[in-house]
């Protein structure tokens, strides 16, 4: 007779778990490089200072306002699915736009300016 253990499962869904959020979450490079990305600067520079990015989009004119691309590094299964339906950056990855091959703008995560906001609170309550 076969007995189902519930805690048999517990291990492997913990794990992929913990994979799927890593795999979401931008490197430390990522996050500690992105404040030296400048207009300007080549695709190519970018990518050799960040490391490949987790999702590129196309953008055209006439949906996103600018014929060009978006890097994005830090992707989770939500951030890709709004990029795919929303024009704009998402609001859970590091992005960086690109024109004729040129940085022109880029954006963090929403939660590294609340962060920053937090911890300025904290200092100034001290």
């Amino acid at each position: 007779m076969l007995r189902f253990r519930p805690s048999a499962l517990v291990a492997p869904i913990l794990a992929a778990a913990v994979a799927a959020a890593l795999a979401s979450c931008a490197s430390e490079d990522v996050v500690n490089r992105f404040n030296r990305v400048q207009p300007g600067m080549s695709k190519e520079e970018v990518v050799a200072m960040l490391g490949d990015p987790s999702s590129h989009w196309e953008l055209r004119r006439t949906r996103d306002g600018i014929d060009g691309e978006r890097l994005q590094w830090g992707d989770g299964l939500s951030s890709i699915a709004s990029s795919a339906v929303f024009a704009g950056n998402p609001e859970r990855a590091y992005c960086v736009v690109f024109k004729d091959g040129k940085v022109v703008s880029k954006s963090e995560p929403s939660w590294v300016e609340q962060e920053t906001a937090r911890r300025r609170e904290q200092s100034a309550d001290r």
